[in-house]
């Protein structure tokens, strides 16, 4: 085999996030709006595989571990595009990554399981780029679709992606702020006992519980309820940036539920009603946003 291509989909979290670092629970799932490619193709060039970008590097620094024939790193490059928006809590480096892992291990025909991925993902970005981050967006970018997770005994149950509600995404045009510098304080506080943090992430294991509860009974009600008390929770403890903070209240004035889908930037909002998201989705550009519906990988759309 001469090349192979690895494709990885941005995650939004739906609940649990970010107890993740902390032995908690969440819920996740990835969409097909935008995508991360990586191209695996059989090369002796040591100067382009120098100068692969950085995150292509955190993947080469894990790939030995992948099993099957290593070989020379230089005996292949790696090649990327991209368009999941960066920086805005959708994942993009994440699924870059795991989208290289999964080329390599393509183009080596090998077949390595959906956590081995997530973990190695999890330790490119932890121990090559120094970034403090948790395991759930590699967990739900590895399994695909709809994601239970608990992070204290690392089960991973795959839900219906037809139990879910409306969603719509809200997506800022500016660049944000990497998450790893969102995360780290917070981390520090909880590792020095930090009662208020310590807190706040034990209330995340019962109200992910509630929320699967109400996905599996279909009460979107209640699980509008959940993502409010979600984003709510975070903002004792991580500061909201200006702009999220404007836009939260919007999407709450509009009758619907909201949190971040990971670390700020994109913004999820949840309702019963498709119109009620249709019209957040139009009216969100005043704020300098741009709403979608995400196309939930895996779920059925509507003709």
């Amino acid at each position: 085999m001469n090349s192979a291509l690895g494709t990885a989909w941005p995650r939004a979290g739906l609940l649990g996030n970010p107890s993740d670092l902390y032995q908690g629970r969440g819920i996740g799932f990835t969409f097909e709006n935008f995508q991360a490619v990586v191209t695996c193709r059989r090369s002796d060039d040591t100067e382009r595989v120098a100068a692969e970008p950085t995150i292509l590097q955190a993947a080469r620094s894990v790939v030995s571990d992948l099993g099957g024939d290593d070989g020379s790193q230089a005996s292949f490059e790696l090649s990327l595009t991209c368009d999941i928006p960066q920086q805005l809590g959708l994942s993009g480096s994440s699924a870059i990554i795991i989208a290289a892992l999964r080329s390599v291990y393509a183009f080596r025909q090998i077949t390595v399981p959906a956590e081995r991925i997530a973990e190695l993902a999890l330790r490119a970005e932890n121990e090559f780029m120094g970034i403090t981050a948790g395991p759930m967006d590699r967990v739900v970018q590895a399994h695909e679709g709809v994601i239970a997770m608990d992070f204290a005994d690392g089960t991973v149950d795959r839900i219906d992606p037809a139990s879910l509600p409306p969603l719509a995404i809200l997506v800022d045009r500016h660049k944000g702020q990497d998450s790893g510098a969102v995360h780290a304080p917070v981390r520090d506080r909880w590792e020095a006992g930090d009662p208020a943090v310590r807190s706040v992430m034990a209330e995340f294991r019962p109200l992910v519980g509630r929320g699967l509860e109400c996905l599996r009974s279909g009460d979107v009600r209640g699980l509008m309820e959940c993502v409010d008390r979600n984003f709510d929770l975070r903002a004792q403890i991580f500061p909201i940036g200006a702009r999220d903070g404007a836009v939260i209240d919007r999407v709450r004035s509009s009758g619907a539920a909201s949190k971040f889908c990971g670390s700020g930037g994109a913004i999820l909002a949840v309702h019963e009603d498709d119109a009620v998201l249709d019209q957040i989705c139009r009216t969100i550009v005043e704020e300098g946003f741009e709403g979608l519906r995400p196309r939930v990988t895996g779920r059925e759309v509507a003709r």
